[in-house]
Formats: structure tokens, sequence, C-alpha cells
């Protein structure tokens, strides 16, 4: 068998492990880890930014 495809089957038998000691109450589901944007982040999002204007950034704070 190819690597991956042992990998596959590796991640599937655990997942199917963890389902069922989740069933049996012997473990808790795993906890979504939720992170919010700060508002220069926000800011970045909202205007949608390009790779033109990266790059016209970093030419103009490194001087490439």
């Amino acid at each position: 068998m190819k690597e991956e495809e042992l990998t596959y089957e590796i991640l599937v038998k655990e997942f199917r492990r963890q389902d069922r000691l989740i069933a049996e109450g012997k473990m808790q589901k795993p906890q979504r880890v939720i992170r919010d944007f700060t508002p220069e982040e926000m800011e970045v999002i909202k205007r949608g930014r390009t790779a033109e204007i990266v790059f016209k950034e970093l030419e103009e704070k490194y001087g490439l």
C-alpha cells in the first residue's frame, strides 16, 4: 500500500475510535477553536486586499 493510503486508514480508524469513546462517555467531543478578528484585521477584510496592494506595501516598507 502507498504511504498516503496507510495514513488515510490510520485516520479513519482513529476517528472511529474517537466517535466510540464519545458515545461511551469516556471522552468529550473536541471543542472548535473560534478566534475573533482584531479591528485592524477587520479593516483589511473589508478593504479586500489584493496582491497588488500587498506587493506595493512591501516595496514601500522594504524598498524592494
